[in-house]
């Protein structure tokens, strides 16, 4: 005989596991021998279902409760409060040496409290670092919060329906690289949890027959909202009349309400601990008093302000960080400046810091003013910052900050990561399934190759590198595609837009190979409908990726070329049409 299971207080069996009153069934006749038979296992899966059934409810409120408590403890763990700190008024802030107030109600609108600013503001207000005079100091460049209030308030009077960047501003990084973080951002759902569904057990156990839940049933809602048909309209006569597929309709709505729910915490789970990863560099955090101390600098009567630890990791001997050490410059009033370019020159500073992993663009100023900005930024040591992180460094192709800067804007992702470098033949070999090994289900592919010392040029892919599933065929679909060059074929940096009948790129297969249009053999991959051959061989592949073919026609080549050309008047932007490539990398690169 098997071992009796030991009950808990509640009724249900220890361990989690539920025992279900066994069913009616089991005294159920039919007259025939076949029909018993379908009975007896009727009563045995309605058995099994309501113990099943027990389980699931137990299992789903231990799992809903679980993922709730994890959100609130993400938030109160991290100094933030589940209610708004405050509702009314206004909130006075320090932002970046310009004191500034913003009205509560702005940020509780509809179309803002969900954002990361309002997060911030509302939930973690006492988590944000001190100036001298107590106020909440917001480590950002006060032109823009001066702009995005005068949007709050234009959204609160109904004039606009939600709060977006435009020109000039949208191309301004000062602006658009705190909008992308503060108002595009959005956290899943309310701080204070999502939307109420029917309770788990409740819905299961009225799904089940069981009790404890029947009265709830009556007034319960279906997942998206709704009554559930047939039910309210009187208890008993209800019941009777919902037949067993009904029921089970029942359940299996019910059972997509929970997953539902589950998935919806989990996301929202996942969404704060984005949330609180972005904005460490804005709250206190670990750091000591000494790390968030509040520094400044005065230009006439107005401040340019930031944290020690925000310009800490440019070096004790860097210029700014000097400059805002009274030890080192006892006078802290920036004098034969202007405002403009002091909070301009800051605010890069911060943004090399508060926006990690982040493609940090340089400031923006009208053209009369390049010349100026450039000699003040100088002064200041932040006319050689790598803006690209450790990219600027880790090139053989793309050597300098400026040619980063060139290629980043031809990608045309005005806020996007740091680019990242998934391939190097230097270091990964130029075999072919080494290179798919690296390239394979990644986004944004920035190929990048040298030829010699002289010749330096790529490709960018807007798109993915997809091989075929099947290995011995290949894969030739259509992604936006551009060429540039760094050096050789043009004077500067410079990039060559295609045609959209040349936006086609073919992927081989480990074990197959690329055709041209005459079924020949070829090569590994072609780029650009054959403007980029690599693993060029006749017949292809070759025995690996650094034998190349590199061409451009006539009509596609840009304004500026220096290079030879053939008869016909194509060019190339390698040192010759067939060319073997001493380096070849590929840089993912990403919209923020």
């Amino acid at each position: 005989m098997a071992p009796k299971k030991r009950k808990n207080n509640d009724g249900s069996a220890a361990g989690g596991e539920s025992i279900a009153a066994p069913s009616q069934l089991h005294s159920v006749t039919s007259g025939r021998e076949e029909g018993d038979a379908l009975v007896k296992e009727a009563a045995n899966a309605v058995d099994g279902l309501g113990s099943a059934t027990k389980t699931a409810m137990h299992q789903a409120d231990g799992e809903i409760k679980a993922l709730a408590a994890s959100i609130k403890q993400l938030i109160t763990a991290n100094g933030g409060t589940i209610e708004p700190q405050q509702t009314e008024d206004r909130m006075q802030l320090n932002v970046g040496g310009t004191v500034m107030s913003i009205p509560m109600t702005g940020l509780l609108h509809p179309k803002m409290k969900l954002t990361y600013l309002s997060t911030l503001l509302l939930h973690f207000t006492d988590q944000l670092p001190k100036d001298t005079n107590n106020l909440p100091f917001l480590e950002a460049h006060p032109p823009y919060f001066r702009w995005l209030r005068d949007q709050l308030a234009l959204l609160e009077s109904r004039h606009l329906d939600e709060i977006t960047l435009h020109s000039p501003e949208a191309d301004d990084p000062s602006y658009a690289e705190y909008h992308s973080l503060f108002i595009t951002k959005k956290l899943g759902g309310d701080i204070q949890g999502q939307r109420r569904a029917p309770g788990a057990s409740a819905a299961a156990a009225a799904a089940a027959g069981g009790g404890g839940g029947e009265q709830q049933d009556v007034e319960m809602a279906d997942g998206n909202g709704g009554a559930v048909e047939g039910e309210g309209e009187g208890r008993g006569e209800g019941r009777q009349g919902v037949g067993i597929d009904k029921a089970f309709e029942r359940i299996e709505r019910y059972m997509r309400t929970c997953r539902r729910v589950r998935e919806g915490l989990q996301k929202q789970k996942e969404a704060m601990e984005a949330f609180l990863s972005a904005m460490r560099p804005f709250v206190k955090g670990p750091s000591s008093d000494e790390d968030i101390e509040v520094l400044t600098l005065t230009v006439y009567e107005d401040k340019v302000s930031v944290l020690r630890r925000t310009i800490a990791p440019l070096g004790a001997s860097h210029a700014l960080v000097k400059r805002y050490n009274p030890d080192e410059w006892p006078d802290q009033e920036a004098r034969q400046t202007s405002l403009k370019f002091l909070q301009l020159i800051v605010d890069f500073a911060r943004r090399l810091t508060v926006m990690p992993g982040r493609f940090v663009h340089p400031p923006v100023v009208a053209p009369h003013e390049k010349e100026m900005f450039a000699v003040e930024l100088g002064m200041y040591g932040l006319n050689t910052v790598p803006l690209v992180g450790e990219a600027a460094a880790a090139s053989a192709v793309i050597q300098t900050a400026d040619q980063w800067l060139a290629v980043m804007k031809m990608t045309d992702k005005k806020i996007a990561v740091a680019p990242s470098l998934l391939y190097k033949s230097s270091r990964d070999t130029f075999e072919y399934p080494s290179f798919l090994n690296k390239v394979t289900g990644k986004s944004g592919l920035l190929f990048a190759l040298r030829d010699g010392n002289t010749h330096r040029f790529g490709c960018f892919i807007d798109g993915p590198l997809t091989p075929p599933e099947d290995p011995t065929k290949a894969n030739y679909y259509n992604v936006p595609v551009f060429f540039f060059s760094m050096s050789g074929a043009y004077e500067t940096p410079t990039k060559i837009e295609l045609p959209e009948d040349r936006q086609w790129v073919d992927v081989a297969g480990t074990q197959g190979v690329v055709k041209n249009k005459k079924d020949e053999p070829l090569a590994n991959v072609y780029i650009g409908r054959g403007y980029l051959w690599l693993g060029f061989a006749v017949p292809g592949p070759a025995a690996d990726l650094s034998s190349c073919q590199q061409w451009i026609s006539k009509a596609d080549l840009s304004e500026g070329y220096k290079g030879t050309t053939n008869e016909q008047g194509n060019g190339r932007l390698a040192q010759s049409r067939d060319f073997t490539c001493d380096e070849m990398e590929v840089w993912q690169v990403r919209s923020g």
